[in-house]
């Protein structure tokens, strides 16, 4: 016995005429309660009926099918003018096969997944899914301006040294840019567009053509060095010593986490591998001084004795015998005026590099992307502050029914 039920279809400038239910799809065969009231051309009142033609357009899935809508549309003839033209659909717009809620449905389904996935799940080709998603993204990225803090950094996208640059608030997390390349020339190029705006800090690592771009756009600017890659400097120079001597110690080879790691986080077993080693070599055991040292630089209360604090360190490491460390006291003389702003500025890029594993994870997430602005897009869409403007949609008139 079949049972039928009526449904609100929410499209209140269709009358149903009737209805036809196959084995993965529902057919409505819909056309407009009333024509034109005048000429959209001329504007002239008097038209007459011309012509009409069905056009099949996607809307909502019902009861787990596929809801197709074959809309009588109607053509109309102007008698001043003479003209032909169509009525408008308010719930369909012009030119497309789908109703605005279907395109705006697909688009929060594409939301943290592929748009591969969403097409096998609604049935529909991957291209025609991609162009509704990305005819929806663009308009959707919030506008946002940026605030008094911003962070620099950039993104590998391609194997070969292939990066983005990112350009990302620091206080809100928004992405306001990215760009090709990580060069000068392209840098002043992407931070062109916030030159207008009251920026009073640049957070960025030591990458000297993001330096030099930032002083170009921004020359009164004050530019913080990143703490976390200044520290990062610290370990790598100290990972090289490790590697240099590890010839001389049995087993410091395995030994690199409980090096790197602080004393505080490591385990009964690293801990006695750390004893291990410093009693093996005394050298290893100076450099690894030198390194724990250095971490109390961050700690310093204000910014002179910061500067003491760092003259010391850069002392005691130029007197020692490790060539790693001499090559760090050389960048950190040369970028130590930035890195001691940071205590006028306490800002670090940890919301940049936390955006910028969002990045990452979304390229893994879609195996790539080919159009790197449709990557600019949901990178700017996805890691910021999430919203879609809302389409053209019916008036709030009585509804249609499926019968």
């Amino acid at each position: 016995m079949k049972t039928n039920i009526c449904l609100s279809l929410g499209l209140p400038e269709f009358t149903i005429l009737n209805q036809q239910e196959q084995e993965n799809r529902i057919l409505l065969r819909v056309m407009t309660h009333t024509g034109p009231k005048r000429c959209p051309h001329c504007g002239f009142i008097k038209v007459k009926h011309h012509d009409q033609r069905v056009r099949k357009v996607r809307d909502l899935d019902l009861l787990g099918k596929s809801l197709f809508l074959l809309i009588q549309v109607r053509r109309w003839y102007c008698l001043n003018c003479e003209a032909v033209f169509s009525e408008e659909l308010p719930s369909v717009p012009p030119g497309k096969h789908q109703t605005y809620r279907f395109r705006e449905h697909i688009f929060k389904m594409c939301q943290d997944t592929t748009i591969s996935y969403v097409s096998r799940q609604i049935h529909m080709s991957y291209k025609t899914v991609e162009r509704i998603y990305y005819d929806l993204a663009a308009p959707s990225i919030p506008d946002i301006e940026p605030s008094a803090v911003i962070g620099i950094d950039e993104v590998a996208v391609r194997k070969g040294h292939r990066y983005e640059t990112v350009v990302s608030d620091l206080l809100t997390g928004h992405v306001h840019l990215m760009g090709a390349n990580r060069d000068t020339s392209s840098t002043i190029q992407l931070l062109a567009p916030l030159a207008e705006y009251p920026i009073q800090a640049v957070v960025m690592d030591m990458w000297r053509p993001f330096y030099k771009a930032v002083q170009q756009v921004f020359p009164n600017t004050p530019i913080v060095i990143d703490k976390y890659h200044v520290v990062q400097k610290i370990n790598h120079a100290f990972d090289q010593i490790r590697k240099n001597t590890q010839h001389q110690v049995k087993g410091l080879k395995k030994g690199r986490y409980a090096l790197l790691k602080r004393p505080f986080r490591l385990t009964e077993k690293q801990f006695q591998k750390l004893d291990h080693y410093h009693q093996e070599s005394q050298e290893l055991a100076h450099a690894y001084y030198l390194k724990e040292w250095f971490y109390d630089f961050y700690e310093q209360p204000n910014i002179d004795e910061a500067r003491n604090f760092l003259a010391q360190w850069i002392e005691a490491a130029t007197s020692s015998p490790f060539k790693p460390y001499h090559e760090l006291v050389k960048t950190l003389e040369s970028w130590k005026m930035h890195i001691l702003k940071f205590f006028e500025l306490p800002y670090t890029n940890a919301r940049t590099e936390g955006t910028n594993h969002k990045i990452k994870n979304r390229k893994r997430m879609s195996y790539g992307f080919r159009n790197l602005e449709h990557f600019r897009i949901r990178v700017k869409l996805e890691c910021s502050s999430r919203g879609i403007h809302p389409s053209p949609s019916s008036p709030s008139h009585s509804l249609a029914d499926v019968a």
